[in-house]
């Protein structure tokens, strides 16, 4: 009565899916015993005396749990295990182990088992650890098929991102061609060459040029943005500046501008400034978008300060902070405002302008250059940008240039060299420093001859280094062609000869350790 009150409980209590299970154990009895148990439960319970049947059964039969017992003549549970482990991983399997057996549960788990039963079990213990190793099948088998959603959700998500930044970077491009016409004819007609303007001509032509350059710089930050979100990233093509000069052709952008609205602008950097190591036109674009930003948030009668806060402790960076007087940035939004289309900073009228894209790409920009850049504000006192730019010098050089070109050409299996063009003066035997004029015809020599995945590095008017993917035989032509060229073609003056080195790798040197100590003595010859 008892028994039969219990199996009545089970039944009624336990209302699963319906699990076909293979019961093996050599006694008929536990075979018989354990059948009911699992029936009673509300399961298919499928029997066999030996290990081998096993392996048949399982081979032209569905089951997603087997119980077994260890001790089994001809092939035991430990050899069973690991059979349906190996055949049908799928399966979950119980074993049924003797009282006081020499096994331990971290043996059967080790060979392959989920989890074990000592014998004598109650009904009420063979139906908990059923349902313990149901519930972890079914729970691995809903994070399967989760997991299997969730990555049909996430190739939806990159099909549609990439429709998205091949639409972005498509519109952009087809919009660059109309607008640069638009702005070349509106240009020819401000300076006359389609007749003579009344002032309100003048005026509105003056007014729509301001807007076509809005919308061009509004092309290149999607652009931008757009190679940056299929993960090209920016190109950067790194050049010695001066940092003045920069700033000088940013400010020509927003001068009518500054002039309408009442703000004014403060170049407080030294002219003396060491040089930078920089992609001067990406460099532009940062300071176009901070100096825009401070004139869009400033009143009228702000100002806008750029200035320098010396050199990082290494000497290697230099600190660049741009300054405006404008209503600050609220607490909240600080953390934010590099984040990619985010817009929490508001003009006097309190309405939202811009893409939300101008700071995400400055900061790429600034981080491409191996530099950092951070907000400080508060709210209602205006806003400070501070970053930092590398200094030009040989470290820098191989920060930025030789150690990334480098790993290129070593994940790639490629050629690497590096060429020193040098100017020897005949009379003194001894290397010349060209003047103003000679030195920028070489320069512009150089640029016509090299590619444009080389890197062309001038050093003081005297020595010039190129660095290209190019091997030992193709670098020694080429450093030759570029001697035939500034000498024939009259770019340096008479009494001064060109002379080359190249250095290769892996020819002269067979690693990149190698070829970084030698090239630096290169450097030191200049």
């Amino acid at each position: 009565m008892l028994l039969r009150f219990l199996l009545n409980r089970v039944e009624e209590d336990i209302r699963v899916e319906k699990e076909r299970i293979l019961v093996v154990d050599d006694e008929a009895s536990v075979r018989e015993m354990v059948s009911k148990i699992v029936n009673l439960i509300g399961h298919e319970a499928v029997t066999t005396g030996s290990g081998k049947e096993a392996l048949e059964i399982l081979k032209n039969e569905p089951f997603s749990i087997m119980i077994t017992d260890i001790r089994m003549p001809e092939m035991d549970g430990f050899e069973l295990i690991k059979a349906v482990r190996s055949h049908f991983p799928d399966t979950y399997i119980i074993c049924m182990t003797a009282h006081g057996g020499s096994y331990t549960y971290t043996d059967v788990v080790a060979a392959g088992a989920t989890d074990y039963i000592s014998k004598p079990f109650t009904i009420d213990e063979m139906r908990a650890k059923l349902n313990r190793v149901i519930h972890e099948k079914n729970l691995i088998l809903d994070l399967t098929r989760k997991s299997v959603e969730l990555e049909r959700v996430n190739a939806e998500l990159k099909r549609l991102d990439q429709l998205k930044s091949t639409f972005i970077s498509s519109v952009s491009h087809e919009l660059r061609t109309p607008l640069t016409v638009i702005k070349e004819f509106i240009s020819l007609m401000l300076e006359g060459h389609a007749g003579s303007l009344t002032e309100d001509q003048r005026e509105y032509l003056g007014i729509a040029n301001k807007n076509i350059m809005r919308l061009t710089n509004l092309i290149e930050t999607l652009l931008d943005f757009s190679r940056i979100e299929s993960g090209k990233g920016l190109k950067l093509r790194f050049e010695p500046s001066r940092l003045m000069e920069v700033v000088e052709d940013s400010v020509m952008t927003f001068s009518q501008q500054m002039e309408g609205k009442g703000v004014t602008l403060e170049n407080r950097l030294d002219p003396d400034l060491p040089h930078v190591l920089i992609d001067r036109n990406r460099m532009v674009e940062v300071f176009i978008n901070l100096i825009g930003n401070g004139i869009k948030f400033t009143p009228p009668g702000g100002k806008i300060t750029i200035d320098s806060r010396g050199l990082t402790e290494k000497r290697d960076y230099l600190k660049i902070v741009v300054t405006d007087t404008g209503v600050g940035i609220l607490p909240e939004d600080l953390p934010k405002i590099f984040e990619r289309f985010y817009q929490g900073e508001t003009t006097q009228t309190g309405v939202v302008t811009g893409t939300g894209l101008g700071l995400a790409i400055v900061k790429e920009i600034i981080e491409g250059h191996r530099g950092s850049i951070y907000a400080e504000s508060k709210f209602g006192g205006g806003a400070s940008f501070l970053f930092t730019l590398p200094v030009f010098g040989i470290e820098t050089i191989y920060h930025l240039l030789l150690n990334p070109m480098l790993e290129e050409a070593e994940k790639d299996k490629s050629p690497f060299s590096m060429i020193r063009v040098e100017f020897w003066d005949q009379r003194t035997k001894r290397e010349s420093e060209l003047n103003h004029e000679s030195w920028e015809g070489v320069m512009y020599a150089l640029q016509k001859m090299v590619r444009s995945v080389d890197t062309v590095i001038p050093f003081q008017n005297s020595a010039v280094y190129l660095f290209s993917f190019n091997d030992k035989k193709f670098t020694k032509e080429i450093a030759e062609r570029i001697q035939v060229k500034l000498t024939q073609g009259n770019y340096i003056p008479k009494g001064i000869d060109v002379r080359f080195k190249t250095y290769t790798y892996p020819k002269d040197a067979h690693n990149k350790e190698d070829f970084l100590k030698g090239s630096r003595l290169l450097f030191k010859e200049g």
